[in-house]
C-alpha cells in the first residue's frame, strides 16, 4: 500500500509540475519566479517524483514486444531496423531532451533551498539518477551526444555545440551515478519501487559494461572512437559488481527450492515489494488506472508475438551440455516437440515458451492446447514457440478481457542481471570466471553448476558473432541470453558486441511444424521442416546495414537548425 500511495502521489504532482514548468519557462521575470519554486524539500520531492512517469511500463506486453529488435523474437511483419528498411528521421529531438532540460532547472537552483541538505539528499540522488537514464536512452540511440549540465535558453550558443565523444557521454553518466549513489538511500530505507543506492550500483554497472563492450567490438568500425579505453570500462563495470555483491546491500536470488517454478514465477507477481532480487520495480494498480494488458497478452492473446529457433536452441540441455535440437526435429515434431524439449532442457525454457498441457487460466482450469500458429491478429504465434514468460495463471486478470486490468511488476533492474554483467565484465577485464556468481542462477532452476562447453560441442545450434571468442565467453553470453530472455537486454548486447551476423543473411526459424495438427493451415518450412514464416517475404535473410543501423539518424531538421551537428554513419 505505502509504495501504490507513492506512485499515485507521482500522478498527482505531474499536472501541478507541468504548469510550474511553464511558468518557470515563460515567467514574466524568469530568475524570481524559479528562485520563489525552489524553498522547500517539499517542492524538490514533488518536482522529482514526477520523473518516475519516465521509467517504461509494461503497456501492452512492451517488455517482451522489444525484443522483435533482436533475434530472440518476431512479429507477423520483419522487423526494419533487423532488415535494414528505416528511413532517416525527419523532424526535431527537442522532446528528447525536455526532460533533461527540466532536470538541469533543479540543478541550476538548489541554492535557493533553505532546509536542511539531509531532508532532500535522497531527491537529489533521484535527479541524478533520472538524468543519467535519460542520457543513457539517448546514448543508445544516437551515439555522440552534446552534454548539457545547466538550463539553456533559445539565445543560448550552447545549443550550436557540436556533440561530444560518446566516450565523454559516458563519463558524464557515469559520474551522474555516482552521485545519485552518494545521495540515495539503502532500499531497505527506500523500498524497491523508489531509486536506491543498490540500483544505482546495478545501473552503473551496465552502463560500464556496455561501454567497454562497444568500443571493444566497434573498434575500428565506423561506430567506435578513436583512442577509447574499453578496459576502463570494464574496470569500473567490475568495481561496481564487487561493490554490490560484497557489500551489504539488500540483495539475492529468488529461490524457494522449487525449480521447476521459482524463475517462472518471479515474473509474473504482481507486489514484488518483499522479493531480495528486484532491485528497482514498477508497479501496477488496475484500480487506480495504472493497470495494463500483460496477461491479457500472455494468457489470453498474444499480440503477435513468437519466440525463435535461436533463442530456443540456445537452452542446454538439463545434464548441462548442448541439447541436439535439430536432431529431434527431424523424428518429432508440433505438440510432441515442444513437450520433449520441456521434459529435456533447462526449466529456464519451459518457464519462456507455453507447453502443451500447461495450466493457462487458473480461475478457469484453462490448459494450453497448442500454439497459435494459426491465429489471426493479435492471436497469432506463427514460428510455434508462445511466449509464456511473464504469465501468471492465477493473476485476476489472466485470461480476462482488454482493458488494463493486470498488475504484474516491470522489473527494471534484478540481481540476476547484475550477477550476469559481473561475470561478463570480470571476464573481458582479467580472463577470470566468476562461476560463484553464475552458479547462483544455475542453482534456482537445478541446473548443474556452470562449466565451459567447447563450442564445437553446439554442432547445428553454435551461434556466428561474425567474430572468433574463446569458449568460456561464449558460455557466459549463452547464460546470459537464456536467464535474461525478453527482458529488453538482448537489443543492447547485439549492437554492443557488433554481432550482426547473428541474424543478417539469415531468417528467425520456428519449430518443426506437423500439418495434421493444423489441417486447414499452411506455412513455409526450411529444408529441416522448421517453419520458415519470412521465407517469401526474405528470400535472402535480414539486411541490416552494419555501417548505420546500429544508431539511429539524427532528425533532419536539427541538422539544418545546428550545422555543428554531424550525422550518424550511413545516414
Amino acid at each position: 500500500m505505502k509504495n501504490i500511495i507513492y506512485i499515485l502521489g507521482i500522478l498527482l504532482v505531474i499536472a501541478i509540475n507541468i504548469s510550474c514548468e511553464d511558468f518557470i519557462d515563460n515567467p514574466p521575470e524568469d530568475q524570481i519566479s524559479v528562485n520563489e519554486f525552489f524553498k522547500t524539500s517539499n517542492d524538490i520531492e514533488n518536482y522529482v517524483k514526477k520523473y518516475y512517469a519516465s521509467f517504461p511500463s509494461h503497456g501492452s506486453a512492451n517488455l517482451p514486444l522489444s525484443e522483435d529488435n533482436s533475434d530472440n523474437l518476431i512479429q507477423r511483419i520483419p522487423n526494419q531496423v533487423l532488415n535494414g528498411t528505416r528511413a532517416p528521421s525527419n523532424g526535431q529531438w527537442i522532446n528528447a531532451w525536455d526532460d533533461i532540460r527540466s532536470i538541469n532547472i533543479l540543478f541550476d537552483n538548489l541554492d535557493n533551498v533553505s532546509d536542511e541538505f539531509s531532508s532532500y539528499q535522497q531527491f537529489l540522488g533521484e535527479a541524478h539518477f533520472f538524468r543519467a537514464w535519460l542520457y543513457f536512452n539517448l546514448l543508445t540511440t544516437y551515439g555522440d551526444l552534446p552534454i548539457y549540465d545547466t538550463q539553456l535558453f533559445p539565445d543560448d550558443e550552447k545549443l550550436l555545440d557540436p556533440r561530444n565523444p560518446r566516450t565523454e557521454v559516458v563519463d558524464f553518466i557515469l559520474s551522474d551515478l555516482d552521485k545519485a549513489n552518494e545521495n540515495l538511500g539503502l532500499r531497505s530505507s527506500t523500498g524497491n519501487s523508489r531509486l536506491n543506492k543498490e540500483t544505482a550500483l546495478a545501473f552503473k554497472l551496465r552502463v560500464a559494461l556496455f561501454e567497454g563492450t562497444w568500443q571493444k567490438y566497434h573498434e575500428g568500425d565506423v561506430f567506435g572512437t578513436p583512442g577509447a579505453n574499453a578496459n576502463s570500462y570494464f574496470q569500473k563495470a567490475v568495481f561496481a559488481g564487487e561493490e554490490l555483491i560484497n557489500g551489504n546491500y539488500t540483495k539475492g536470488i529468488f529461490n524457494t527450492g522449487n525449480p521447476d517454478m521459482d524463475y517462472y514465477n518471479l515474473f509474473g507477481m504482481d507486489n514484488m515489494s518483499n522479493i531480495d532480487e528486484v532491485l528497482f520495480y514498477r508497479i501496477a494498480s488496475a484500480a487506480e488506472q495504472m493497470g495494463h494488458e500483460l496477461q491479457f497478452y500472455t494468457t489470453r492473446r498474444t499480440r503477435d508475438m513468437s519466440l525463435t529457433w535461436s533463442l530456443v536452441s540456445s537452452y542446454l540441455g538439463k545434464d548441462g551440455n548442448a541439447y541436439d535440437y535439430l536432431g529431434l526435429a527431424a523424428t518429432t515434431k508440433g505438440n510432441d516437440f515442444l513437450t520433449t524439449i520441456a521434459d529435456d532442457v533447462d526449466p529456464r525454457l519451459s518457464a519462456t515458451i507455453w507447453i502443451p498441457g500447461d495450466l493457462r487460466v487458473a480461475s478457469a482450469n484453462q490448459l494450453f492446447n497448442k500454439p497459435f500458429v494459426d491465429g489471426g491478429v493479435e492471436e497469432s504465434a506463427v514460428t510455434g514457440f508462445q511466449l509464456k514468460k511473464f504469465s501468471n495463471p492465477n493473476s485476476p486478470a489472466a485470461g480476462a478481457d482488454f482493458g488494463g486490468r493486470s498488475e504484474t511488476g516491470y522489473i527494471l533492474f534484478r540481481y540476476g542481471e547484475v550477477l550476469l554483467n559481473y561475470a561478463e565484465a570480470k571476464y573481458e577485464l582479467d580472463g577470470t570466471l566468476a562461476s560463484a556468481q553464475l552458479n547462483l542462477l544455475r542453482e534456482r532452476v537445478g541446473m548443474p553448476i556452470f562449466s565451459v562447453t567447447p563450442q564445437a560441442n553446439y554442432g547445428a545450434n553454435l551461434l556466428d558473432y561474425g567474430y572468433a571468442i574463446d569458449d568460456a565467453l561464449y558460455a557466459i553470453r549463452n547464460e546470459r541470453r537464456v536467464e535474461l530472455a525478453l527482458e529488453g537486454q538482448r537489443i543492447d548486447d547485439y549492437k554492443r558486441w557488433a554481432a550482426h551476423a547473428l541474424f543478417k543473411g539469415k531468417r528467425s526459424l520456428g519449430y518443426p511444424f506437423l500439418q495434421s495438427e493444423f489441417p486447414n493451415y499452411n506455412t513455409p518450412v526450411d529444408s529441416n521442416g522448421l517453419i520458415d514464416f519470412f521465407q517469401n517475404e526474405l528470400p535472402n535473410g535480414y539486411g541490416f546495414r552494419e555501417n548505420q543501423d546500429y544508431l539511429s539518424s539524427i532528425p533532419q531538421d536539427e541538422l539544418i537548425l545546428n550545422p555543428n551537428l554531424t550525422q550518424n554513419p550511413g545516414w
